[in-house]
């Protein structure tokens, strides 16, 4: 029998030889898994003529958007609440403030000042003597430093004593001319101020020499200001000094011996100068009320009648 050759491919079974059911090897899927559709690129075509004719597409820019704006916050009422009770609680926590107690030379020093103030500054005057015009222009042409005026003052005491009278007649024709330069800048800076305030000034003034040094706060004239009235003790106390009964005695026994006198006075003896004191007084307050712009009668009056029962 010669036997029949068979294929290699007639030993496999039938799924095997079959080529729509073989898997392809390079997948790794099998026939059973459904296949995805992909589009053709027919179908792309004919969705966008344009582009398959070569033809470029325009695209049209989208307008820009507003910014839009931020609502605005709501002011925090209970925030500002919480703060001003903070505060509140801040300022009741903190201690009061102590007061400064001030000192008595503090006391002292700011009276001074505010009577240096009222006091008014006089303007600074020239040298009035010869040997003040000499000692001048040393300190001048020697320019003595501050601290050495005594030893320049003793220099020139005895260039002043070597002097002779022509020299000194120089001297003292140049102090005249001072002095009287003096003057007249005095009036003029006088008649600068009321009569009101030369008057304060010599309070004020008066006040400074009890605290101070006594020459350096003069006291300021002006023919301007009234004069002061006298009381009747007063006239009596001048009246009693001119006598001469007085003399050689201490002010303070002859005041002590006055006053003693003056209680053992009368009523009648007491009028003669009771009435000088009355006729000063009208005319005080007449002055007073013409210069001074202000009425004093009635305070005058009432020192007046307190004096008079002494």
């Amino acid at each position: 029998m010669s036997r029949q050759t068979r294929s290699p491919d007639s030993r496999l079974p039938s799924y095997a030889t079959d080529a729509v059911s073989r898997p392809k090897a390079h997948t790794g899927r099998t026939t059973s898994a459904p296949r995805k559709k992909t589009s053709s690129p027919a179908k792309a075509t004919t969705a966008n003529p344009t582009a398959a004719r070569g033809e470029k597409t325009k695209t049209k820019a989208k307008p820009k958007s507003k910014p839009k704006s931020k609502p605005k916050s709501k002011p925090r009422t209970r925030a500002k609440s919480t703060k001003a009770r903070k505060k509140a609680a801040k300022a009741k926590a903190k201690p009061a403030k102590k007061k400064k107690v001030v000192s008595p030379e503090e006391q002292e020093r700011k009276k001074i000042k505010e009577l240096k103030v009222k006091a008014l500054t006089v303007p600074k005057r020239a040298p009035a003597t010869a040997f003040t015009v000499l000692f001048s222009e040393q300190a001048k042409e020697m320019k003595v430093p501050p601290g050495a005026e005594r030893s320049s003052a003793k220099e020139s005491g005895r260039l002043y004593r070597s002097f002779t009278p022509e020299q000194r007649e120089h001297y003292n024709h140049l102090a005249n001319q001072n002095k009287a330069t003096n003057e007249s800048k005095y009036k003029e800076w006088i008649l600068s101020h009321t009569p009101s305030q030369i008057e304060e000034a010599n309070k004020a003034r008066t006040a400074l020499r009890s605290r101070t040094k006594p020459r350096a706060w003069p006291k300021l004239h002006d023919e301007r200001l009234v004069t002061r009235r006298r009381s009747t003790f007063a006239r009596f106390t001048q009246q009693r000094h001119r006598s001469g009964d007085f003399a050689g005695v201490a002010v303070t026994e002859a005041a002590k011996l006055l006053s003693a006198e003056w209680r053992a006075l009368s009523a009648s003896d007491k009028e003669p100068y009771t009435q000088e004191s009355q006729r000063d007084l009208a005319r005080y307050s007449q002055e007073v009320k013409a210069v001074y712009k202000r009425d004093v009668l009635s305070r005058q009056a009432r020192q007046v009648s307190q004096r008079s029962l002494k």
